[in-house]
């Protein structure tokens, strides 16, 4: 009788235990992506109760979250303790690009051989549809960064490695660029043509011709995000 209850009370602490991992999942992810699209709650001191609230995680969770964030460098903690969104600098843009970059050349390096055509049509049709969206009369900012994160996410995925696509996925960028371009004239800044040369170079296995064009592209939108910190004065 006494191991039962031992036993039911070793089982009901290791299900706490998968609980509190996935709180702790859930309040880091949800609360670095709050933090790279500069949202309400964040720019200023970050209020950890509203946004328990609305990630409906617990605080205890969400400071655990802020103390990771800060030793990403993607918070700061001003003299009276109070965590808020680093400014987006140029060196915090460029490691997102690179940490990118690394991941799809390596996909590329280790699948181009064997990516099925199905997979290549998926990747088509969202080069497809970002063409599409830059020549509507009034783009639409929140399709284009869903169709662009959509074709890179769909890209780590031909490796089939969740821990590879979670790790893109954290990147956040998408909400990056949300953060920066919003009010700019952004359908005129991307080269969409990237997408669709990309995708040809993977039809025809050219491994060197893709990772080129990867490279490119990271050059491309490093120079872009360069241009707009700097002329926020710096940051963002």
């Amino acid at each position: 009788m006494t191991l039962g209850v031992h036993s039911m009370a070793q089982e009901q602490a290791a299900r706490y235990g998968v609980f509190e991992r996935a709180q702790d999942r859930a309040a880091y992810e949800g609360l670095r992506d709050l933090v790279l699209a500069r949202a309400d709650g964040t720019v200023g001191a970050i209020d950890l109760h509203a946004i328990g609230e609305e990630l409906d995680v617990e605080t205890r969770s969400l400071e655990h979250a802020l103390v990771r964030l800060n030793a990403e460098s993607l918070v700061i903690r001003d003299e009276q303790g109070a965590y808020r969104a680093s400014p987006l600098t140029v060196e915090m843009a460029d490691g997102l690009f690179d940490a990118r970059t690394a991941i799809e050349i390596g996909v590329i390096e280790s699948r181009i051989d064997e990516i099925a055509l199905a997979e290549l049509t998926v990747l088509d049709d969202l080069a497809r549809q970002l063409a599409s969206i830059v020549q509507e009369p009034l783009p639409d900012l929140a399709r284009f960064l869903a169709a662009s994160h959509d074709y890179h996410a769909h890209l780590v995925g031909l490796a089939h490695s969740r821990p590879l696509t979670e790790a893109y996925l954290r990147l956040g960028i998408s909400k990056l660029w949300r953060a920066s371009i919003a009010d700019l004239d952004w359908w005129n800044l991307f080269d969409v043509q990237h997408h669709t040369a990309l995708t040809a170079a993977l039809r025809e296995r050219d491994r060197e011709h893709a990772k080129a064009l990867v490279y490119e592209h990271r050059s491309q939108v490093k120079t872009l995000v360069r241009e707009i910190i700097r002329a926020g004065g710096g940051s963002l």
